[in-house]
């Protein structure tokens, strides 16, 4: 399992529900306004799997659900960055289309998009206060509010398409209330393991729990798992179709091909790593498919032109550029070697520059330690959250991987060394970076929330096309949290 804190006491304060939702947090995570904070609130509860509620929701608001064509994209890594891909290339071949995913990095209304925009702050707080009523009746959990309102929200908006990403496992999961007409599985690693299992099969076993018979699942899991996928299919009765065995595409860096079983898609553009490249392959061939299980046009008729323009916010995203900053959102062992292996792959003229900053119950596993050893500065730095890794922790961590971390002295570290927080590390950045070096942020959603906060970004539109490093202001040290 790697370097990682004890598993928490269930009464453990640092446990419950989603790290980066709260009343009392400091920016970016604190709500904006009175229908966030009221929303935000339903997070003390924590995480509960279940049914009930959300289909109790759904049934008080007249099941929306039923009338919406929907896609669910489950899987430990890669769903999110999938489902954006499907709803991108879905509008560009006309449709109109809600994304629906989390979590979500400088505003909650980044996770509900119609058209690739978030719904506006007005009717966003009037729908939180039409919905808090059943909210209340049924005592739902702030995930599956948000889920329900992103299905009464698509339905008002007539959306063709909806496009969903499950929040945790699948089959106790808010999404597994919405009729899918297509699921797609990307990968299974171990994460949430007190909640979904301490073994893969027993991961993806929740996920399995999405099938429904006769709706195809899209599965991009390795060839170890693929049994136990066909077995759960089997049983379901629902077709199953291996992005593995029914697509081919190039590896080499630069634009890249795709070979499904009776389409081409040429000079498709680099997301930036290879799991990326795998999820834009698993997103096509499940809407190539579609396409002819359903008689109708989904892709656009240039895929490739119009992935163009796909933004991925926190994936492997170049936001900053001279120096050039990498945002990536990877949080556990199986994300944060594709991160790590892509950034020490990358060409650069300068120091490659890491700032890891992680929460305390992910472990870090030793296997990162030759990834991690590859980058010329590592800075550990605590999130502004009660869940994150703090000093000591980070400390701990390079110790580990046979990196000595020097005292912190306010300034870039020759080698390694931990900040007192984000804030200092940023700081220390801005003074010590040349030009030609590249940072990359990563670690946890929340590492990437905040850095991008403190370094001047307060929605992510901002971050659509990188921006000269050195017209940002000066790094924000208000708001530090514990």
């Amino acid at each position: 399992m790697g370097l990682g804190n004890p598993r928490p006491d269930a009464d453990d304060p640092r446990l419950p529900g989603e790290p980066g939702v709260g009343v009392d947090l400091p920016p970016p995570f604190a709500a904006r306004d009175e229908a966030t904070r009221w929303l935000f609130a339903l997070n003390r509860f924590g995480i509960r799997p279940g049914l009930a509620r959300i289909e109790g929701l759904l049934a008080d608001l007249g099941h929306p659900e039923r009338d919406l064509r929907v896609m669910v994209t489950a899987g430990t890594n890669g769903k999110g960055s999938t489902t954006r891909v499907l709803g991108h290339l879905l509008q560009a071949a006309g449709l109109k289309t809600a994304v629906y995913t989390s979590p979500h990095l400088l505003d909650v209304r980044e996770r509900i998009l119609m058209d690739d925009r978030p719904l506006d702050v007005d009717e966003f707080s009037d729908r939180v206060a039409a919905i808090k009523p059943l909210v209340e009746k049924h005592e739902a959990s702030w995930f599956e509010t948000l889920t329900a309102l992103a299905v009464q929200a698509a339905w008002d908006h007539g959306v063709d398409i909806m496009c969903c990403e499950t929040g945790l496992g699948g089959r106790l999961d808010a999404s597994n209330a919405l009729p899918a007409e297509a699921l797609l599985l990307t990968t299974i690693g171990l994460d949430h393991q007190r909640i979904l299992g301490e073994t893969r099969p027993e991961i993806l076993a929740e996920k399995l729990g999405l099938m429904k018979p006769g709706v195809p699942l899209y599965c991009g899991v390795d060839e170890e798992l693929r049994g136990q996928v066909f077995g759960q299919a089997v049983k379901i009765g629902a077709p199953v179709l291996y992005l593995d065995e029914l697509a081919r595409w190039g590896e080499a860096p630069g634009n890249w091909d795709l070979s499904l079983r009776d389409r081409r898609f040429t000079d498709l553009p680099d997301p930036g790593t290879p799991a990326l490249r795998r999820n834009v392959a698993l997103a096509l061939l499940a809407m190539a498919e579609q396409e002819q299980r359903l008689g109708t046009r989904l892709l656009p008729d240039d895929p490739a032109a119009a992935l163009g323009n796909l933004f991925l916010p926190g994936r492997y995203q170049h936001a900053l550029r001279e120096p050039d900053w990498i945002f990536d959102t990877a949080h556990n062992t199986q994300a944060l070697t594709v991160a790590l292996d892509a950034f020490g792959s990358r060409p650069v003229a300068g120091r490659r520059v890491l700032v890891l900053g992680t929460m305390y119950d992910k472990p870090l596993a030793p296997e990162l330690a030759p990834l991690v050893q590859a980058c010329d500065v590592v800075v550990g730095a605590p999130v502004s959250l009660p869940r994150s890794r703090t000093v000591d922790e980070l400390i701990a961590a390079f110790d580990a991987w046979d990196l000595a971390a020097t005292p912190w002295t306010g300034d870039l570290p020759e080698r390694c060394a931990a900040a007192p927080d984000l804030a200092a590390a940023l700081q220390a950045l801005s003074r010590g970076l040349d030009p030609r070096d590249a940072v990359l942020v990563t670690g946890s959603c929340f590492t990437v929330a905040e850095s991008l906060w403190r370094l001047g970004f307060r929605d992510l539109d901002g971050t659509r096309t990188p921006v000269a490093a050195g017209n940002l202001p000066s790094v924000t040290t208000e708001g530090e949290g514990p």
